[in-house]
């Protein structure tokens, strides 16, 4: 076979478990440093998961003169990796649906204490906050 991929595919591959490993890794690192681009640091880490395969795809396989075929193995050498980004995005959508319900409820429960209703009224007539202890006489 015609071999002119740019890295050899055991390389392409570890290359893509390794990243997938340390994009969440980094990105939980970056998240404690700067907590208000938590979401962003972990979104990049999700894209980065879901490109691995790809990019480890297009850098280990070579490409084929027309009279060649494919080698067998060449087909299953990135079930691993595949497999492996399946598992950590399957475990970043959880954690994300968690952090949305746990975000939903926080919400609803302040809404139906009634602070939010004090909070927007107060903004529209141009006070601050406006507390529920009534005031003393």
């Amino acid at each position: 076979m015609y071999d002119n991929s740019i890295l050899p595919t055991e390389i392409a591959v570890s290359l893509g478990l390794i990243c997938n490993i340390g994009a969440p890794l980094l990105a939980f690192w970056a998240a404690a440093r700067l907590p208000r681009l938590r979401l962003w640091f972990h979104g990049m880490a999700f894209v980065v998961i879901l490109a691995s395969p790809l990019v480890a795809m297009m850098l280990g396989l070579p490409e084929l003169l027309p009279e060649e075929e494919e080698s067998a193995e060449a087909r299953f050498a990135f079930l691993p990796l595949v497999v492996e980004t399946t598992i950590i995005a399957l475990l970043y959508c959880l954690a994300g649906a968690m952090f949305l319900s746990k975000s939903i409820h926080s919400t609803v429960a302040d809404w139906h204490q009634g602070n939010q209703f004090l909070r927007v009224a107060a903004r529209s007539r141009g006070q601050g906050y406006v507390s529920k202890m009534p005031r003393s006489r």
